[in-house]
């Protein structure tokens, strides 16, 4: 599995919308010398990019997530959802069965 370099993303993030780190630091309300020791370390904490994610108007975790090789876990809600979906289309073929049974005695048939 590739190494996910999350600081190179959040800087080539920083450039692409020309946050200075000085900025950064304003908008986290915190020191300069932090940020600039954040940007240093080769890890981050969740709720930092929680933040970062909501200054800079990106989703960290979706680009993490899409180098991860690990398929999504099925949810109950996707699978309630099939299953409704499922229901739906023979709930229709039921539907479009009893109109043309029903014509047919209208008609006498």
């Amino acid at each position: 599995m590739e190494k996910i370099e999350i600081l190179r993303i959040v800087k080539r993030e920083l450039m692409k919308k020309h946050v200075s780190p000085a900025e950064l630091a304003r908008k986290l309300e915190a020191n300069p010398s932090s940020v600039h020791g954040m940007l240093r370390r080769p890890t981050l904490q969740v709720q930092k990019l929680v933040q970062l994610s909501e200054i800079l108007h990106y989703n960290f975790f979706r680009e993490i997530a899409e180098k991860l090789p690990y398929e999504e876990p099925a949810t109950q809600a996707a699978r309630e959802t099939g299953e409704l979906r499922q229901r739906i289309r023979e709930l229709e073929i039921e539907s479009s069965t009893l109109r043309r049974a029903l014509k047919e005695v209208i008609r006498g048939e």
